[in-house]
C-alpha cells in the first residue's frame, strides 16, 4: 500500500465507521417514525431538515475549521450527532425530530468537511484517483453494510439509536490519534452559482437532479419495502441502492472520460427511470429478491450520476476554480435534496407509497431529457478532466478530486483547449 494511503488510512477509517452510522439510521429512522403512525408527509419534512442541516453546516464550515482546527471541529461534531440521534428514543414529535436532525446534518456536514479538507492537504495529484477510490469504496461499502448493524430490532427499540451514537463516538478514535499533521486554516470562496450555470448548466442540472430524486427516495424506500416484504426487507433493500452505485459509479465515470459526459448523465437517469417505473407499476406484484435487483439497478444509476455532473463542470471551469465550482455543485445537490422529501412525502400519503418511484421516475426522466437539450446546444469538452469519483458529503469533496488551486498543467491544457470550447 502507498505511503500516502498509509497517511490518510486513520482519516478514511474515520468515515467508513460514521458511515455505517449513516447506513443504519437511513433504515431505522422512516421505519421508527412511521411505527408512530405518522405521516408519510411529515416525514418528509423530518428528511429535509437533515438536508437543510446539512447545508448550514457546510456554508459555516470554514469559518469553524480556520477558528478551532479539524481535530476540535470533528470531535465536537461527532458528539452533537450522538446526542441528536440518541435524542429521537425521548419523543416522537415531529418537530423534535426535525430539529434533532437538523442539528446532525449540520454536524455531519462540518465532519466531511474537516476531514476532506484534511485529506486534500495530504495527497498529491499523482495519487488523487488511488486515494479517492479507497475513500469511496470505504464510505459506500459503509452504507451497505450499516443497515445490518440493527437487523431484526424492533422498530421502537433503543438499541438502534444507541449503536449509530456509539458509532459516531468510535468515529473519533482514528482522528484524534492520528499522527498526521492537520492542515492550515481553509480560506473561503464564493460559490457564485449563476456563474456555473452558465459555465456548464447540465452539471448544474444533473446536480440538483440528483438531490431531488435521491432524497426523496432514499428517505422513504425502507417504508416501501418493510410494506410490502416485511420490516427486515428494508435494510436489505437500502443497501442494494448503494451496492449497484458501488459497482456502476467507476466504470460510469471511466465511460464519460471518452464519450460527451451528458450522454453518460442521460443513460444513468435513463436506467434509474426505468427501474423506478418498474417498481411503481408492479408495486407489492413482484419477488422479494426480485425487488431488490431493481432497486440495486435504481441505485446504480440514481447514485452515480452526481460525480459525473461534477466532472462535467470541472471540464469547463476556470483554471483554479474547480473546487470552488465543486462546492456549489454541492450546495445546488443539497437544495434538491431538501425539496425532493418534502414532494414525495404528500404524494406517498395520497398516492400510496409507490408514489415515491413515480416521482423519481418522472425527475429522472427530466433530468435524462435536459442533458439531449443541452448537449443539443453546446459541443462537447474537448480537454477533460481525469474522472474523479464523487460523493456529495462537503464542500473539500472537490478539493480531494481536483485540487485546490491551480496547476500549470491544467492552464495549459485549457489555453490549448479553448478555441475548440
Amino acid at each position: 500500500m502507498p505511503s500516502v494511503i498509509r497517511n490518510v488510512a486513520a482519516l478514511i477509517v474515520a468515515m467508513a465507521v460514521l458511515q455505517l452510522a449513516g447506513g443504519l439510521l437511513g433504515v431505522r429512522l422512516p421505519l421508527a417514525f412511521a411505527d408512530e403512525n405518522s405521516s408519510r408527509t411529515a416525514y418528509g419534512l423530518v428528511a429535509a431538515s437533515y438536508s437543510a442541516g446539512f447545508m448550514l453546516g457546510a456554508m459555516i464550515a470554514t469559518m469553524l475549521l480556520s477558528r478551532v482546527g479539524h481535530i476540535r471541529v470533528y470531535a465536537a461534531c461527532a458528539a452533537v450527532f450522538a446526542a441528536a440521534t440518541l435524542a429521537l428514543h425521548f419523543s416522537d414529535d415531529v418537530w423534535w425530530w426535525g430539529l434533532s436532525r437538523m442539528g446532525a446534518g449540520a454536524a455531519v456536514a462540518l465532519m466531511f468537511a474537516a476531514i476532506e479538507s484534511w485529506m486534500n492537504h495530504m495527497i498529491g495529484a499523482r495519487v488523487r484517483g488511488e486515494v479517492l477510490s479507497v475513500y469511496m469504496v470505504a464510505t459506500k461499502a459503509a452504507l451497505a453494510l450499516g443497515p445490518f448493524l440493527a437487523f431484526g430490532y424492533a422498530p421502537s427499540a433503543a438499541e438502534p439509536w444507541m449503536i449509530a451514537a456509539a458509532l459516531a463516538a468510535l468515529s473519533m478514535v482514528p482522528v484524534c490519534f492520528t499522527q498526521a499533521a492537520p492542515p492550515d486554516p481553509p480560506k473561503a470562496q464564493p460559490l457564485a452559482l449563476a456563474e456555473q450555470f452558465s459555465i456548464a448548466p447540465a452539471a448544474v442540472i444533473g446536480s440538483f437532479g440528483a438531490g431531488l430524486v435521491n432524497g426523496g427516495v432514499l428517505a422513504l424506500a425502507p417504508l416501501y419495502a418493510a410494506e410490502h416484504y416485511g420490516q427486515n426487507s428494508a435494510a436489505e433493500f437500502y443497501s442494494a441502492a448503494f451496492t449497484g452505485s458501488l459497482l456502476l459509479q467507476w466504470p460510469a465515470g471511466r465511460l464519460s472520460d471518452r464519450v460527451d459526459r451528458r450522454l453518460v448523465i442521460a443513460g444513468l437517469t435513463a436506467l434509474a427511470a426505468v427501474s423506478a417505473f418498474a417498481l411503481g407499476l408492479w408495486s407489492g406484484q413482484l419477488a422479494a429478491w426480485a425487488a431488490i435487483a431493481l432497486f440495486f439497478v435504481w441505485g446504480a444509476g440514481a447514485l452515480s450520476f452526481y460525480g459525473i455532473a461534477v466532472a462535467h463542470m470541472a471540464d469547463r471551469a476556470e483554471p483554479g476554480k474547480l473546487a470552488q465550482s465543486a462546492a456549489g455543485l454541492l450546495f445546488v445537490w443539497a437544495g434538491g435534496s431538501i425539496i425532493g422529501p418534502m414532494i414525495m412525502g404528500p404524494l406517498v400519503d395520497v398516492f400510496g407509497i409507490e408514489g415515491l418511484f413515480w416521482f423519481a421516475g418522472l425527475a429522472a426522466l427530466a433530468v435524462c431529457a435536459a442533458m439531449f437539450w443541452r448537449r443539443g446546444s453546446r459541443l462537447p469538452a474537448q480537454v477533460k478532466e481525469e474522472f474523479a469519483p464523487q460523493i456529495a458529503t462537503s464542500v473539500a469533496a472537490g478539493e480531494i478530486a481536483y485540487g485546490a488551486g491551480d496547476s500549470k498543467e491544467r492552464g495549459e491544457s485549457a489555453g490549448a483547449g479553448e478555441g475548440a470550447r
